[in-house]
């Protein structure tokens, strides 16, 4: 249905879905006056203000219904929406050379969608993770990214990735503690 022809009817249409979506409904004689109507008498209840507003409602109500839908379709968020701006983000991201934000972005877009990824861990009998040594740790980080048996290059290029991610975790961590960064 489009908008009322009648610009004051589809105001007061408005505003009362307004009020309803922003939690602060007015009164529908309020309504009746913000949308440029006039009570007929100036008592304090506004009286004639609320028998106008009743009927006027009766007529608009089907548009009200209709706004009211309206915004409950915009308002509703699904996966694919939600997948689209975050492929945005990332392309925007890596444009950006942001990698951390395009790493986010595409963890987001997994997490929406939801995919998951196997992760593998190098536990004790008892359950406990254990890194026994930087090849242990090598291992353990390729692995998580589906390298199950990576030569001696590829582990050396993990730990170095690897100490390049703590190093900027610690200046994330500096920065949040308001730590300033060293002068050297």
């Amino acid at each position: 249905m489009p908008a009322l022809k009648n610009p004051r009817h589809e105001r007061y249409a408005q505003l009362i879905v307004e009020g309803l979506a922003n939690g602060e409904p007015k009164t529908y004689s309020q309504n009746y006056v913000d949308a440029g109507y006039r009570a007929r008498d100036r008592d304090r209840n506004h009286r004639s203000a609320q028998a106008s507003s009743s009927r006027l409602l009766s007529r608009v109500i089907h548009r009200v219904r209709e706004l009211q839908a309206e915004a409950a379709k915009n308002a509703v968020e699904s996966a694919e929406k939600m997948a689209q701006e975050l492929n945005e983000i990332q392309h925007e991201a890596r444009a950006d050379k942001a990698h951390a934000a395009a790493v986010s972005a595409v963890l987001g877009k997994a997490k929406v969608l939801n995919i998951t990824v196997e992760k593998h861990e190098i536990i004790n009998a008892e359950g406990q993770h254990v890194i026994r040594d930087s090849n242990d740790l090598a291992l353990g980080l390729l692995a998580d990214v589906g390298l199950s048996d990576p030569d001696d290059d590829a582990k050396q290029r993990a730990l170095d990735a690897y100490d390049v991610m703590i190093a900027k975790l610690e200046r994330i961590r500096d920065e949040a503690l308001g730590f300033a960064p060293q002068q050297h």
